[in-house]
């Protein structure tokens, strides 16, 4: 099974050289999905993921010489959260100089990911292959979600609350989840962008738009659920298109209940019984409600506050640790400090927000809103690729807004 990830890499390599730097970078994107399937694959010490992230910045590196005709307060941007998110590092070379390098080539892709998207993205028809490429990095995982709900097979035991995830050959839910909602952000944008043409490819968008639906409940994300429903409300609100992307929605929603029928509600209802509990007086401790996750910050908060240095709280220790929050792995890794500069990181992204052209706002709000709920349960800052989409496409709706405007 490794010859797949390894063509993949090497045909990154052989587009570059026959095609150009923009199309190795679609050919990373639509294989995404795939590439992180066999994340359990090393190749020596290092994962196959971790080597597809050294191999990023080599083959992109003339972007770098690029980064200047970017403007300087996107790039600051950028340099405030790579800092948020490495400071502690220094410390901690000498106790985990593997996990260490791994994290600073995370972080470099991280920076890479402000401006890759923003610079290869010149035209319209660029922004068309990117969408295109994001969907068909769709494809996959919800291909393996049907299959798996069609025959009952399940290929990683995962499960929540009693409900059985249907995470396919990943290692959590996240990915299914992410490459979901990264499918139908780039089904909104295409529709609202360009004219879908033709029987075929509308027929596509379509079942593309409601498998993406499918294989996000289907792993029974708490984060998922919220993200889909602030995104609702979010279109509804603010979108231009109102009744396209009403009729968008709909269309997947429908989807869901026609193929799970009653089951949604209760598989619902179930997933939040421990919030629902709480909130009711039947769950007492507070720690069972996000999957438990309180536990897990409890016992790192009692390690931070009453082991840990004063000078490791102040400047973190650089050790990553499992504590599924993105603002305490940051205060672990890189201290009081780090956390107050990824809370200035937000700030200035919410701020950036209302400069992005109104027509297209909703999209930035989006894209915010989905890191801002991952950040509470989850540790985006741990993922390059989910940091390539997110900022590149938000950078790229900030800098470069006449490109999401529909041409009559």
């Amino acid at each position: 099974m490794i010859l797949v990830p390894l063509f993949i890499l090497i045909a990154m390599i052989g587009v570059k050289m026959q095609k150009g730097i923009f199309m190795s970078f679609l050919v990373l994107v639509a294989t995404k999905s795939i590439m992180d399937a066999f994340w359990e694959i090393k190749l020596g010490p290092l994962s196959i993921l971790a080597v597809q992230g050294i191999l990023i910045p080599i083959l992109y590196s003339e972007i770098f010489f690029k980064r200047k005709i970017i403007p300087k307060r996107w790039l600051d941007s950028a340099k405030i959260y790579v800092l948020a998110l490495s400071m502690g590092l220094i410390w901690a070379i000498a106790v985990k100089p593997m996990a260490t390098v791994e994290t600073v080539i995370l972080n470099v892709n991280i920076y890479l990911g402000f401006i890759l998207i923003p610079i290869f993205i010149t035209d319209q028809k660029r922004l068309k292959q990117l969408l295109i490429a994001v969907m068909i990095c769709g494809i996959f995982p919800i291909l393996v979600s049907v299959y798996q709900l069609n025959t009952g097979v399940v290929f990683q035991e995962r499960q929540t609350v009693g409900l059985t995830r249907y995470v396919g050959f990943y290692h959590d839910a996240f990915p299914v989840r992410f490459f979901g909602l990264m499918t139908l952000i780039s089904i909104l944008i295409y529709q609202s962008v360009f004219n879908i043409k033709g029987f075929l490819f509308k027929g596509f968008i379509l079942l593309l738009a409601g498998g993406a639906f499918v294989s996000i409940y289907a792993v029974f994300s708490k984060a998922g659920v919220g993200i889909i429903g602030l995104w609702i409300v979010l279109l509804l609100l603010f979108s231009k298109s109102k009744v396209k992307q009403s009729f968008s929605v709909l269309i997947g929603l429908l989807v869901i209940f026609l193929v799970f029928g009653d089951a949604v509600s209760s598989n619902i209802e179930q997933l939040f019984s421990k919030e629902v509990g709480y909130q009711t007086g039947e769950v007492t401790d507070a720690r069972y409600t996000l999957a438990g996750r309180g536990y897990i910050w409890q016992e790192y908060w009692n390690f931070w506050t009453l082991e840990q240095s004063a000078f490791f709280q102040w400047f973190g220790d650089g050790i990553n640790r499992p504590v599924h929050n993105e603002f305490f792995r940051v205060l672990m890794v890189n201290g009081i400090i780090g956390v107050l500069i990824l809370l200035v990181f937000i700030l200035r992204k919410i701020k950036n927000i209302f400069k992005i052209h109104k027509n297209v706002r909703v999209f930035g709000m989006m894209l915010l809103g989905m890191y801002i709920i991952d950040c509470i349960g989850l540790v985006p800052g741990a993922y390059y690729y989910y940091n390539i989409l997110v900022w590149g496409i938000f950078g790229t709706l900030l800098m470069k807004p006449r490109l999401f405007i529909k041409q009559k």
